[in-house]
């Protein structure tokens, strides 16, 4: 008896005893009948705690598994996103984030000469707008340019093929056109294109909410920055297939 007790009360009772006491005293059938009904107590006790671990462990998956899914799930939203980028299937799209920003207001990104990135790769977010190029490449991590950097220019290009040079002062961009040959309203956006020895070609600014100033068959305008980067920004690189 003292043992059921004792599991119980986590032995607190029998410490009170000294090891050489005995307990003697006759057991009747009734008493047998008493301490199965223990037994079966404690084996459906131990079943309960095995079924309580074992259920434990499987909402433990069941989470991991919803968070896996839901990444899966936001990189596939991100995927079709770029998809509308014209002639994208013809890239092969090198996943990438931010690491950090070091003390000279720098933004690293993961990737590096370990997945054959070179300096003046383009870099996307998941709307396949380019948000800058690899300015240092090592091997695991690179240097992002971006407009948030004053070093920051970019040569494009819109559907007319008029040149532009896009600069940064690190609070807004500046576009400048090189060469009007064929210049129209409705260029739309503004394109990274092979003749510069980029990638391929990918927007880099929506020219249809700025306004811009056309003085002695030259263009000038100011963007000021409509998205910031946070650490999670997904972004690619594209690498021509």
């Amino acid at each position: 008896m003292l043992i059921l007790i004792d599991y119980f009360s986590n032995k607190e009772l029998s410490s009170y005893f000294p090891n050489s006491v005995n307990f003697e005293f006759e057991i009747e059938n009734s008493d047998f009948t008493f301490i199965q009904r223990f037994n079966t107590l404690f084996e459906q006790r131990a079943q309960l705690v095995s079924e309580n671990i074992r259920l434990e462990q499987e909402v433990q998956d069941l989470r991991s598994l919803e968070i896996v899914n839901q990444e899966l799930q936001l990189q596939l939203e991100s995927y079709e996103a770029i998809s509308t980028v014209s002639n994208i299937q013809n890239f092969e799209l090198l996943s990438s984030g931010f690491i950090t920003k070091n003390l000279n207001l720098e933004y690293l990104i993961y990737g590096g000469t370990n997945q054959q990135l070179e300096v003046g790769d383009l870099v996307i977010n998941e709307k396949g707008f380019v948000v800058g190029y690899l300015r240092e490449v090592f091997y695991s991590y690179s240097i992002l340019e971006s407009p948030y950097s004053s070093d920051f220019n970019l040569e494009v290009m819109d559907k007319y093929n008029n040149t532009y040079l896009i600069t940064s002062n690190g609070s807004e961009m500046f576009i400048s056109s090189i060469l009007l040959d064929n210049y129209k309203d409705d260029i739309d956006f503004l394109y990274t294109d092979i003749s510069f020895n980029h990638s391929g070609k990918f927007p880099v600014v929506d020219t249809r909410l700025i306004n811009f100033e056309f003085q002695n068959n030259q263009i000038n305008a100011s963007v000021k920055f409509l998205d910031s980067f946070t650490f999670n920004t997904k972004l690619f690189i594209p690498k021509f297939k």
